[in-house]
């Protein structure tokens, strides 16, 4: 049940992308994360590899301008995604 999603030009399968943006997005909150604990530094470390390996994955280059807004636009649909619903667990 791989689909496709077409940005501009490129072809990317939807699982690409959401691993790829999970991953970016988790990476982006460790750096917010205060200290420097080692917790947070093997999360990095495992994250860094995640996203190598990803890179090497993906059916497109990154390059691209429209696919890094398209990518920077999901990172932050995720995240508003999250927040909606902490916000809302915690009203409850």
């Amino acid at each position: 049940m791989s689909e496709d999603v077409q940005v501009g030009d490129k072809v990317i399968r939807q699982l690409e992308i959401k691993l790829f943006v999970t991953s970016m997005l988790l990476q982006e909150l460790l750096d917010e994360t205060k200290g420097n604990t080692r917790y947070k530094h093997q999360m990095k470390f495992h994250i860094n590899r995640l996203q190598a390996e990803l890179d090497r994955l993906l059916s497109v280059e990154l390059r691209d301008d429209n696919l890094s807004l398209f990518i920077t636009n999901a990172m932050a649909a995720l995240e508003d995604a999250i927040d909606k619903q902490i916000c809302t667990t915690e009203e409850k």
